[in-house]
């Protein structure tokens, strides 16, 4: 098997999004002006987001057999995302949503059951873990995350971890071990307080970076990112724009750019400057918010080293 730079592990869904003039009230019916479908996915978002960075991506998720599947992995394969380890499940649903969306922005989603996660250890191919420098873990089962960071840390690969709020009724203490193991840590501003309690950046990446690993990043939307390493905190600001049309995904961009950063810093990651990987991570996310949709606005490595005056990256 061919080398990657990064696998990403996690889950990847249809929206079905239908522009409206006026959400529908109860019992009643409205005409649609327009309807779209687009891949997304938390996960599925950041393997996409490295692929348009020149980063040998892979992806690791479950769809189904349907129409809305061969949809998923179609639009990996377009993005140039590596599928081999996308598993297929025979007669299943693909995780969907119906989202109605006004002319303010109001929305009305439903949510559609499927399958999208790999729902156990057995089904990973651990070869293909192997087979990166990078593991990068968004949402995903306990059990599947901690067997996929034991085999990358065997194989000497950097650890990423986004839980993107998926770590059920039991909070910090359902993930805990998870942040252990994992090398660097990202999180948001909602996310780090929902799972430290601290309202202040600072205290709240103290508290996650006591738990063991070796950086944490929280973004803070308009107000930038804060980290902590074993130097202590690091603040930068968010990258001026002059238009804002959708920060879907913004969080989704940041990771790319920020990963890609730090590939760049092979063979010897040992010093990385994660702080020129944060201010990356912050360009890629300020190119995306001028654009609809959370796919539509991830750079290509031309356009983001263009906004950041770097035509090196």
């Amino acid at each position: 098997m061919n080398s990657l730079d990064v696998v990403v592990l996690g889950g990847a869904a249809v929206d079905r999004v239908a522009q409206v003039n006026r959400l529908p009230a109860r019992d009643s019916v409205v005409l649609a002006c327009a309807q779209h479908r687009f891949a997304v996915g938390s996960a599925a978002n950041v393997a996409v987001g490295l692929a348009r960075l020149a980063c040998r991506a892979g992806f690791i998720g479950r769809v189904g057999d349907d129409p809305d599947g061969v949809f998923l992995r179609q639009a990996f394969q377009e993005e140039g995302v590596d599928t081999r380890a996308l598993l297929v499940h025979e007669g299943a649903t693909t995780v969907s949503c119906f989202i109605a969306v006004d002319g303010q922005g109001e929305r009305s989603i439903v949510a559609l059951p499927g399958v999208s996660l790999i729902e156990t250890a057995e089904g990973l191919d651990l070869a293909y873990v192997r087979a990166a420098r990078v593991l990068y873990v968004g949402p995903s089962y306990p059990d599947v995350a901690q067997a996929a960071m034991t085999e990358a840390h065997a194989s000497r690969s950097m650890v990423f971890y986004a839980p993107s709020g998926a770590w059920g009724p039991d909070g910090l203490a359902g993930i805990s071990h998870l942040i252990q193991q994992c090398d660097v840590l990202l999180v948001s501003r909602t996310e780090a307080e929902a799972l430290t309690g601290c309202y202040h950046p600072e205290q709240a990446v103290t508290s996650l970076h006591s738990l063991g690993p070796r950086v944490v990043v929280e973004t803070l939307g308009a107000a930038g990112v804060i980290m902590q390493d074993e130097r202590g905190h690091t603040a930068l600001p968010s990258r001026t724009v002059t238009r804002v049309r959708d920060t879907t995904g913004a969080g989704d961009a940041f990771a790319a750019g920020f990963i890609a950063s730090f590939l760049g810093s092979f063979p010897d990651h040992s010093t990385v400057d994660w702080a020129a990987a944060a201010r990356q991570g912050c360009a890629a996310a300020a190119v995306k918010i001028g654009y609809l949709g959370a796919r539509n606005g991830l750079p290509t490595r031309e356009t983001l080293a263009h906004f950041m005056g770097d035509l090196t990256i």
